[in-house]
């Protein structure tokens, strides 16, 4: 990334000035002074140094380039602030400073057959797993059947949860113990595969495919869904894929066309998180800010039944607690809780294997901006929280709706190739949260929705409220997966905006349901859709289902041809979507002169030139 590296320095900084500096470099000593002619080394160091802070000042931690390797996360809270002060992480002027939470694999030979071997004592001895390879800072292939595409199950079993008979040929006996992906439409499973019968045809897996909830069953949303196998010798058979037996230790990569042993760097990640900044109920953490700085390499192990997923990486434990078949959500990188004023300007978080960041519980005007955010397994960015958390045996939401996550926002990023393992991932999910702002980003490349704001499922009252996605270019997301769009809702949401934003491509997928520029999902209420650009769909423009009272106002929708509806109902009464000055064009009709004429005086900010498309 030293295009994006040249790129970002080149940027003025904005900081405001800040009294005293502690210096930084992986080549530093802990034991040193922290200038910049002796700076420290590590984050705990740095971190035991606030922890006496004591001046009259701000805190500028400068940070030398290079990587800095970490396995444990950097946790920043209210003890490293006593006097109250702002504490600012960021490059050295013309530094590009990366923390990683990744441990670098050496020690290959290669074999007969040309594959390249290494053997890693950690995972032998079972104290290192990982699901991810990154090679050459990129995301490496994990062997997989078929190299493209998909197969369909021809038949589930009778259970319609441990398995299913395939094609003759499809599956190889070779792969057992592999794992198991399998689409449902709008989630997916990832579930270890217990046998393989070529005789009868008959995939059965260890665990249940599917969360237990009963529309999750196989054959349920349609009878021969899309499914494929990954992480099994027996699959690697393409250069750039990648195996790790567990059992031995040992890893094997096919090397891609100009690939040497010293010109290719491998990665795998370790730590589980990079930054945790945690305040507490009375004494929130304030003012942490992280400027021109890169974040990789997290990971996160499956639950030990697998994984089965619903939307937006919930997911259920499947674990021997009480509380096995609950669904929680998927960690993320870099994690804000009972924050404010935090934030993360003119970065890059990429190859996680979890989501990405997260400004949760009781975070209030923490803000990402300018940064890029790719390669991510789960969602891009994280705001707000569930209804998990308990405030007096309640809902938080309930007992205590004042805690919700208010007035953050994620502004001026470019949010591509999330949910790359798990693809029923978002690339901005907003969920019990009020005042949020979701402006001029491009977001892209996604298998599932864009971004996600609600998080309730029927128009009941929360403190959901006063949200705006708006001027953003979403394309090209539903890529894998059905029953979303490039903006997706639940929820009574009063206030809520989605306004100036420019949708396209949005594919029919191989599920069942169809999928739409903008899909109002149930309990969807309150809500203004305004001046809005949506082509190029295969379906509908907006689809509401079980929605409410809903505001659609100067909206440019093309549909492909005069057969598809710009507005589609279900089970949704069309007297209460309210209509005013809105135009409907069909493709053979359109162009983006027709959208500068129409959309232009709609009074509502539209997605900025820079953003059709960026390059970095």
């Amino acid at each position: 990334m030293k295009t994006l590296g040249s790129l970002l320095i080149a940027l003025a900084l904005t900081a405001a000035s800040f009294a005293f500096e502690i210096h930084m470099s992986p080549n530093g000593d802990d034991t040193a002074d922290g200038t910049a002619a002796a700076p420290l080394k590590s984050f705990p160091a740095v971190l035991e140094r606030l922890k006496g802070w004591h001046a009259d000042g701000d805190v500028e931690v400068v940070m030398q380039a290079g990587v800095y390797h970490v396995e444990e996360p950097i946790v920043v809270g209210p003890e490293h602030q006593p006097a109250g002060c702002k504490i600012l992480f960021r490059a050295a002027r013309g530094a590009w400073p990366s923390i990683s939470g990744g441990r670098k694999i050496t020690g290959w030979a290669v074999d007969e057959n040309g594959a390249w071997t290494t053997e890693i004592p950690e995972v032998k001895q079972g104290e290192w797993r990982f699901r991810e390879l990154f090679v050459n800072s990129a995301p490496a292939t994990r062997a997989r059947h078929p190299n493209e595409g998909y197969f369909r199950i021809e038949k589930s079993l009778p259970d319609r949860r441990s398995g299913f008979t395939f094609k003759p040929g499809d599956i190889p006996a070779a792969a057992n113990g592999a794992e198991l992906v399998f689409l449902h439409d709008w989630s997916m499973s990832r579930i270890d595969i217990a046998s393989i019968d070529e005789a009868t045809h008959t995939l059965k897996t260890k665990f249940s495919i599917g969360p237990s909830a009963a529309h999750y069953a196989i054959d349920h949303f349609e009878p021969h869904p899309r499914y494929y196998l990954e992480n099994s010798l027996a699959l690697l058979d393409q250069p750039g894929e990648w195996y790790l037996d567990e059992a031995s230790g040992k890893l094997t990569y096919l090397p891609r066309e100009g690939e040497t042993l010293e010109n290719t760097e491998f990665i795998a990640p370790a730590a589980k998180q990079l930054v945790v900044v945690r305040g507490t109920d009375k004494k929130p953490v304030c003012g942490v800010r992280f400027e021109f700085i890169e974040f990789q390499h997290a990971a996160w192990p499956l639950p030990a039944e697998g994984y089965a997923s619903s939307q937006a990486t919930m997911h259920e434990a499947r674990d021997a607690s009480p509380r096995s078949n609950s669904r929680g959500i998927m960690p993320a990188a870099i994690l804000f809780e009972m924050a404010e004023n935090c934030s993360i300007v003119d970065g890059r978080i990429a190859n996680i294997g979890c989501s990405g960041v997260w400004f949760g519980s009781r975070t209030k005007n923490c803000f990402i901006e300018r940064c890029l955010i790719e390669d991510i397994s789960g969602n891009g960015v994280n705001i707000g929280e569930d209804r998990n958390r308990r405030v007096d045996g309640k809902p938080w939401s309930e007992a205590a709706p004042q805690q919700i996550a208010r007035g953050n926002r994620v502004e001026n990023c470019v949010i591509r190739r999330t949910g790359r393992q798990f693809f029923g991932s978002i690339g901005v999910w907003v969920a019990f949260a009020a005042e949020t702002k979701v402006v001029h980003n491009e977001i892209t490349d996604l298998p599932y929705s864009g971004v996600s704001v609600g998080w309730l499922w029927n128009p009941t009252p929360t403190p959901v409220e006063k949200n705006v996605v708006e001027a953003n270019h979403i394309h090209h997301v539903m890529q894998k997966l059905s029953d979303g769009g490039g903006i997706y809702t639940l929820g009574r949401q009063p206030g809520t905006r989605l306004a100036g934003n420019h949708i396209h491509d949005i594919p029919l997928n191989a599920g069942r349901a169809e999928s739409n520029g903008m899909f109002l999902d149930e309990g969807s209420d309150q809500i203004t859709i305004e001046g809005n650009l949506i082509y190029n769909i295969d379906r509908s423009p907006l689809r509401f289902h079980k929605a409410q009272e809903m505001f659609v106002r100067r909206n440019v929708l093309v549909c492909r041809d005069a057969a598809i509806p710009p507005l589609r109902y279900n089970s949704t009464n069309p007297e209460t979507i309210e209509q005013t000055d809105n135009v409907v064009l069909t493709a053979d009709k359109f162009d983006l002169a027709t959208y500068e004429k129409m959309v232009a005086g709609s009074g509502v900010e539209q997605t900025p030139p820079f953003l059709l498309p960026r390059q970095y």
